[in-house]
Protein backbone atom coordinates (compact mmCIF):
# COMPACT_ATOMS: atom_id res chain seq x y z
CA UNK A 1 0.00 0.00 0.00
CA UNK A 2 2.93 2.32 0.60
CA UNK A 3 4.49 1.65 -2.50
CA UNK A 4 1.40 2.55 -4.49
CA UNK A 5 1.29 5.51 -1.88
CA UNK A 6 4.62 6.34 -3.53
CA UNK A 7 4.13 5.89 -7.27
CA UNK A 8 0.93 7.81 -7.12
CA UNK A 9 2.44 11.01 -5.17
CA UNK A 10 5.60 10.53 -7.95
CA UNK A 11 3.13 10.18 -10.71
CA UNK A 12 0.90 13.81 -9.18
CA UNK A 13 4.74 15.18 -9.28
CA UNK A 14 5.65 14.85 -12.31
CA UNK A 15 2.37 15.07 -14.35
CA UNK A 16 0.47 17.63 -12.56
CA UNK A 17 3.30 20.07 -12.98
CA UNK A 18 3.06 19.62 -17.42
CA UNK A 19 -0.87 19.84 -17.19
CA UNK A 20 -0.41 22.68 -14.95
CA UNK A 21 1.53 24.77 -17.91
CA UNK A 22 -1.01 23.73 -20.37
CA UNK A 23 -4.14 24.08 -18.69
CA UNK A 24 -4.45 27.64 -17.89
CA UNK A 25 -4.20 28.86 -21.53
CA UNK A 26 -6.71 26.86 -22.52
CA UNK A 27 -9.08 27.67 -19.81
CA UNK A 28 -8.39 31.31 -20.79
CA UNK A 29 -8.86 30.19 -24.58
CA UNK A 30 -12.00 28.63 -23.52
CA UNK A 31 -13.46 31.76 -21.69
CA UNK A 32 -13.11 33.75 -24.82
CA UNK A 33 -14.79 31.36 -26.85
CA UNK A 34 -17.78 31.21 -24.47
CA UNK A 35 -17.64 35.24 -23.85
CA UNK A 36 -17.68 35.43 -27.89
CA UNK A 37 -20.86 32.82 -28.48
CA UNK A 38 -22.70 35.08 -25.86
CA UNK A 39 -22.42 38.09 -27.30
CA UNK A 40 -23.47 36.26 -31.33
CA UNK A 41 -26.57 35.37 -29.31
CA UNK A 42 -25.47 31.85 -27.95
CA UNK A 43 -24.60 28.65 -28.58
CA UNK A 44 -27.92 27.16 -29.58
CA UNK A 45 -28.78 30.10 -31.47
CA UNK A 46 -26.43 29.85 -33.81
CA UNK A 47 -26.57 26.04 -33.74
CA UNK A 48 -29.48 26.47 -35.78
CA UNK A 49 -26.79 27.17 -38.59
CA UNK A 50 -26.41 23.42 -38.47
CA UNK A 51 -29.59 22.75 -40.09
CA UNK A 52 -30.09 24.14 -43.49
CA UNK A 53 -29.95 27.72 -44.12
CA UNK A 54 -29.94 30.03 -46.75
CA UNK A 55 -28.96 33.56 -47.24
CA UNK A 56 -28.04 36.18 -49.64
CA UNK A 57 -25.31 38.72 -50.22
CA UNK A 58 -24.50 41.64 -52.36
CA UNK A 59 -21.14 43.12 -52.62
CA UNK A 60 -18.14 44.35 -54.94
CA UNK A 61 -15.46 41.99 -55.96
CA UNK A 62 -11.93 44.04 -56.62
CA UNK A 63 -9.48 40.85 -57.09
CA UNK A 64 -9.62 41.86 -61.16
CA UNK A 65 -8.76 45.63 -60.02
CA UNK A 66 -11.94 48.05 -60.74
CA UNK A 67 -14.76 47.00 -58.46
CA UNK A 68 -17.52 44.81 -59.91
CA UNK A 69 -21.11 44.20 -58.45
CA UNK A 70 -21.66 41.01 -57.38
CA UNK A 71 -25.18 39.27 -55.82
CA UNK A 72 -23.83 35.92 -53.78
CA UNK A 73 -26.54 33.17 -53.03
CA UNK A 74 -25.55 30.37 -50.12
CA UNK A 75 -27.55 27.16 -49.63
CA UNK A 76 -25.25 25.13 -46.45
CA UNK A 77 -26.08 21.78 -44.29
CA UNK A 78 -22.94 21.88 -42.51
CA UNK A 79 -20.51 21.15 -42.05
CA UNK A 80 -20.87 18.84 -44.99
CA UNK A 81 -23.23 20.27 -47.98
CA UNK A 82 -22.26 24.19 -49.13
CA UNK A 83 -23.05 25.52 -52.50
CA UNK A 84 -22.01 29.45 -53.51
CA UNK A 85 -23.30 30.90 -56.48
CA UNK A 86 -22.12 33.89 -58.18
CA UNK A 87 -24.92 35.15 -59.93
CA UNK A 88 -23.88 34.99 -63.70
CA UNK A 89 -20.46 33.77 -63.02
CA UNK A 90 -19.84 30.49 -61.51
CA UNK A 91 -21.38 28.40 -58.54
CA UNK A 92 -18.71 26.30 -56.21
CA UNK A 93 -20.50 22.94 -54.68
CA UNK A 94 -18.97 20.65 -51.93
CA UNK A 95 -20.54 17.67 -51.23
CA UNK A 96 -18.79 15.79 -48.24
CA UNK A 97 -14.98 15.43 -49.91
CA UNK A 98 -16.28 16.14 -53.54
CA UNK A 99 -16.03 19.50 -54.78
CA UNK A 100 -17.05 20.92 -58.21
CA UNK A 101 -17.18 24.33 -59.90
CA UNK A 102 -20.04 24.72 -62.44
CA UNK A 103 -19.68 28.07 -64.77
CA UNK A 104 -20.36 28.93 -68.53
CA UNK A 105 -17.18 26.47 -69.47
CA UNK A 106 -18.73 23.35 -68.44
CA UNK A 107 -18.42 21.95 -64.99
CA UNK A 108 -14.78 21.35 -63.59
CA UNK A 109 -14.71 18.67 -60.41
CA UNK A 110 -11.81 19.18 -58.20
CA UNK A 111 -9.12 17.23 -57.20
CA UNK A 112 -5.67 16.99 -55.11
CA UNK A 113 -4.11 20.28 -53.77
CA UNK A 114 -6.98 22.09 -55.39
CA UNK A 115 -9.56 20.08 -53.52
CA UNK A 116 -7.53 19.93 -50.97
CA UNK A 117 -7.44 23.93 -50.66
CA UNK A 118 -10.85 24.46 -51.64
CA UNK A 119 -12.32 22.03 -48.60
CA UNK A 120 -9.88 24.04 -46.14
CA UNK A 121 -11.55 27.12 -47.54
CA UNK A 122 -15.37 25.93 -46.49
CA UNK A 123 -14.19 24.15 -43.31
CA UNK A 124 -12.55 27.83 -42.50
CA UNK A 125 -16.04 29.86 -43.16
CA UNK A 126 -17.32 26.85 -40.98
CA UNK A 127 -15.23 27.53 -37.88
CA UNK A 128 -16.16 31.43 -38.52
CA UNK A 129 -19.93 30.53 -37.28
CA UNK A 130 -18.27 30.08 -33.86
CA UNK A 131 -20.11 27.57 -32.63
CA UNK A 132 -18.26 24.43 -34.49
CA UNK A 133 -15.24 25.74 -32.31
CA UNK A 134 -16.82 23.75 -28.58
CA UNK A 135 -15.98 20.83 -30.48
CA UNK A 136 -12.93 19.59 -28.73
CA UNK A 137 -11.54 18.48 -32.47
CA UNK A 138 -10.59 22.46 -32.54
CA UNK A 139 -7.19 23.44 -30.52
CA UNK A 140 -7.88 26.71 -29.25
CA UNK A 141 -5.12 28.96 -27.44
CA UNK A 142 -4.93 32.54 -26.31
CA UNK A 143 -3.19 35.29 -28.40
CA UNK A 144 -1.83 38.87 -27.91
CA UNK A 145 -4.82 40.83 -29.19
CA UNK A 146 -4.12 43.84 -32.04
CA UNK A 147 -5.78 47.12 -32.48
CA UNK A 148 -8.64 46.94 -35.04
CA UNK A 149 -10.47 49.82 -36.49
CA UNK A 150 -8.93 51.81 -33.32
CA UNK A 151 -10.82 49.40 -30.87
CA UNK A 152 -8.70 47.08 -28.53
CA UNK A 153 -8.94 43.27 -29.19
CA UNK A 154 -8.22 40.25 -27.46
CA UNK A 155 -6.98 37.15 -29.34
CA UNK A 156 -8.21 33.37 -30.37
CA UNK A 157 -5.83 31.45 -32.54
CA UNK A 158 -7.88 27.73 -34.01
CA UNK A 159 -6.10 24.86 -35.24
CA UNK A 160 -7.97 22.17 -37.13
CA UNK A 161 -6.07 18.92 -39.03
CA UNK A 162 -9.10 20.22 -41.70
CA UNK A 163 -7.50 23.66 -42.31
CA UNK A 164 -4.74 25.87 -42.03
CA UNK A 165 -4.76 28.27 -38.54
CA UNK A 166 -7.40 30.89 -37.99
CA UNK A 167 -7.02 33.90 -36.01
CA UNK A 168 -9.75 35.56 -34.44
CA UNK A 169 -9.68 38.95 -33.25
CA UNK A 170 -12.60 40.16 -30.72
CA UNK A 171 -13.68 43.68 -29.39
CA UNK A 172 -12.57 43.62 -26.01
CA UNK A 173 -15.76 45.11 -24.68
CA UNK A 174 -18.53 43.79 -26.73
CA UNK A 175 -16.70 40.16 -27.60
CA UNK A 176 -18.11 40.45 -31.04
CA UNK A 177 -15.80 39.47 -34.46
CA UNK A 178 -13.39 42.31 -35.22
CA UNK A 179 -11.37 40.58 -37.40
CA UNK A 180 -10.47 37.20 -38.78
CA UNK A 181 -7.29 36.05 -40.72
CA UNK A 182 -6.19 33.09 -42.26
CA UNK A 183 -3.62 32.23 -45.14
CA UNK A 184 -4.99 30.55 -48.67
CA UNK A 185 -4.51 30.44 -52.14
CA UNK A 186 -6.22 33.19 -54.09
CA UNK A 187 -5.77 32.56 -58.24
CA UNK A 188 -5.25 36.64 -58.69
CA UNK A 189 -2.48 36.84 -56.03
CA UNK A 190 -0.50 33.24 -57.58
CA UNK A 191 -0.34 29.99 -56.73
CA UNK A 192 1.54 30.06 -52.58
CA UNK A 193 -1.16 30.60 -50.13
CA UNK A 194 -1.16 34.51 -49.08
CA UNK A 195 -2.44 36.37 -45.74
CA UNK A 196 -6.12 36.69 -45.77
CA UNK A 197 -8.16 39.23 -43.40
CA UNK A 198 -11.40 39.58 -42.60
CA UNK A 199 -12.22 42.76 -41.67
CA UNK A 200 -16.16 42.83 -39.43
CA UNK A 201 -17.51 46.06 -39.80
CA UNK A 202 -21.59 45.32 -38.86
CA UNK A 203 -23.42 42.81 -37.26
CA UNK A 204 -26.73 41.73 -36.18
CA UNK A 205 -28.45 41.00 -39.97
CA UNK A 206 -26.89 37.59 -40.04
CA UNK A 207 -27.70 34.71 -37.10
CA UNK A 208 -27.32 36.45 -34.14
CA UNK A 209 -24.55 38.67 -33.80
CA UNK A 210 -22.06 37.37 -36.18
CA UNK A 211 -20.55 39.54 -38.58
CA UNK A 212 -22.83 40.65 -41.64
CA UNK A 213 -20.80 43.10 -43.48
CA UNK A 214 -17.56 42.21 -44.24
CA UNK A 215 -14.00 43.34 -45.76
CA UNK A 216 -11.84 41.04 -47.03
CA UNK A 217 -8.39 41.87 -47.62
CA UNK A 218 -6.16 39.31 -49.57
CA UNK A 219 -2.34 40.35 -49.55
CA UNK A 220 -2.64 43.47 -48.49
CA UNK A 221 -5.02 44.62 -51.35
CA UNK A 222 -9.10 44.86 -51.15
CA UNK A 223 -10.22 41.76 -52.28
CA UNK A 224 -14.30 41.74 -51.67
CA UNK A 225 -16.90 43.74 -49.92
CA UNK A 226 -19.92 41.90 -49.18
CA UNK A 227 -22.89 42.50 -46.77
CA UNK A 228 -25.67 39.38 -45.91
CA UNK A 229 -29.05 41.28 -47.27
CA UNK A 230 -31.25 38.38 -46.16
CA UNK A 231 -31.03 34.96 -44.15
CA UNK A 232 -33.33 32.03 -43.81
CA UNK A 233 -32.41 28.82 -40.83
CA UNK A 234 -34.53 26.66 -41.17
CA UNK A 235 -34.74 26.16 -44.72
CA UNK A 236 -35.96 23.53 -47.22
CA UNK A 237 -33.15 22.70 -49.11
CA UNK A 238 -33.39 20.79 -52.13
CA UNK A 239 -30.54 17.84 -52.13
CA UNK A 240 -30.35 17.63 -55.74
CA UNK A 241 -28.48 20.83 -55.02
CA UNK A 242 -25.57 18.86 -53.62
CA UNK A 243 -25.60 16.45 -56.09
CA UNK A 244 -22.04 16.20 -57.79
CA UNK A 245 -22.87 16.05 -61.83
CA UNK A 246 -22.27 12.82 -63.64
Amino acid sequence: MMRNLMLSAAFFVLVVPAFATELPDDVDARKILQRALNAAGGERALARLKGPTLWMEKGMFYGMGEGQPFVAQYATKWPDWYREEIEGAFVITANDDSVWVSSANGVRVLEGDLLKERIGQIKVNWAMMLFPLTDRAYKLSKIDGIEVDGRATVGLKVSHSDHRDVKFYFDKTSYRIAKCETTMIVPEHGTEPVLAEWFCEAHGSFVGGLPSKIKLIVNKKLYVETETVAVKVAATVDPGFFKVPK
